[in-house]
């Protein structure tokens, strides 16, 4: 078991993409209408909240299911979220529902597209503004993602290597690689050696996409500052474009977990339905994986001579009651997973 060390978790969810927001508002079928001006973080995860008039369910929004894996954990000393002005009331209220702390929602001031910072440079505000200098975790808090992982062991593994981190999958047929940072990976060592962002298939063999999940050592914090100085350009302050340079600046491991991510950011209500399909689809598989429970009862008895702790040698004739019992169940929990080394 690996100690668990100060680090703090930065989620990022001041995107300003429009593309599923317009295709709600032109879906003529009205059964999407309830979701109007919702940011995408806290859009339904799941099929059955997402094409209902009803009101949304609390702990379904794709940021709830973030939420509630990353403070499960208790290994964060703080999460801080990053929005833009125009959605910040959303995720104010959301936070003030969901116990977390409303002075880490962290407003970057834009409003529009054209006047947005970058996600690096939002990673950067909230480096700078909340003073950190520990170990981070950074993810898209409006990416799915499948129930069958664990952060603690994505966190165990970091903790183990001498580099950042770079969590990566393996591409199914038909997804394409100019849709995702791809990494190729040492498979020795298990370093990364290129980060390309959203290569064609013939600029690389890789199939082993990056989302946008990485942990970095307090150690490279500067190196966030320093490519934002250097880079001033919105189209510049991708994140994808960030790892594709610190790759070549530090040590950056990969890390392959079982499982796939599927981004909201710049997608469609189409890819939208695909998503949460595809999520509804995992979290039944996983619901169904679970094993039948094992139940056993044990019958109150009555004793008529003698006693076990006595001195007769626990000796006695007793009788069984059928209708007093203690009943025990024994299922197999569909969350809890014991850590294993990662796949490399």
């Amino acid at each position: 078991v690996v100690s668990s060390l100060a680090m703090k978790c930065v989620i990022l969810v001041a995107g300003h993409g429009v593309q599923l927001e317009r295709e709600i508002e032109k879906d003529v079928s009205g059964a999407y209408s309830h979701l109007i001006g919702v940011p995408k973080a806290l859009l339904p995860a799941s099929l059955e909240q997402q094409s209902s008039n009803k009101p949304l369910l609390p702990g379904n929004t794709i940021l709830d299911h973030w939420w509630s894996a990353l403070k499960s954990r208790q290994q964060f000393t703080d999460i801080y979220l990053v929005t833009n002005a125009d959605k910040y009331k959303y995720y104010e209220r959301w936070a003030s529902a969901n116990g977390f702390p409303e002075a880490n929602v962290i407003n970057d001031g834009s409003t529009t597209l054209s006047n947005s910072l970058g996600a690096m440079a939002d990673l950067e505000l909230a480096i700078r503004t909340k003073k950190i200098a520990d170990d981070i975790m950074v993810v898209a808090g409006d990416m799915l993602f499948d129930h069958n992982f664990d952060v603690g062991q994505v966190l165990d593994y970091f903790k183990l290597k001498k580099g950042d981190l770079a969590i990566y999958y393996q591409l199914e047929e038909g997804e394409e690689t100019q849709t995702r940072g791809i990494v190729e990976v040492d498979n020795d060592t298990g370093r990364i050696e290129n980060f390309l962002e959203k290569p064609k298939p013939s600029e690389t063999a890789s199939r082993r996409a990056s989302p946008v999940f990485y942990c970095l050592r307090k150690e490279s914090l500067n190196l966030v500052s320093r490519y934002t100085e250097e880079h001033q350009l919105r189209s510049q302050r991708a994140l994808g474009l960030f790892m594709s340079w610190l790759v070549k600046e530090t040590t950056v491991y990969g890390m392959k977990l079982p499982t796939k991510f599927q981004l909201i950011g710049h997608v469609g209500l189409m890819e939208y339905q695909r998503a949460t399909s595809w999520f509804t689809m995992r979290r039944l598989q996983s619901l169904q994986s679970v094993s039948n429970p094992i139940t056993f009862r044990c019958y109150a008895r009555v004793g008529l001579i003698g006693n076990p702790s006595d001195g007769f040698h626990g000796k006695t004739i007793a009788f069984t009651i059928s209708n007093y019992w203690a009943e025990v169940t024994i299922v197999e929990s569909a969350k809890l997973v014991s850590p294993a080394l990662p796949v490399l």
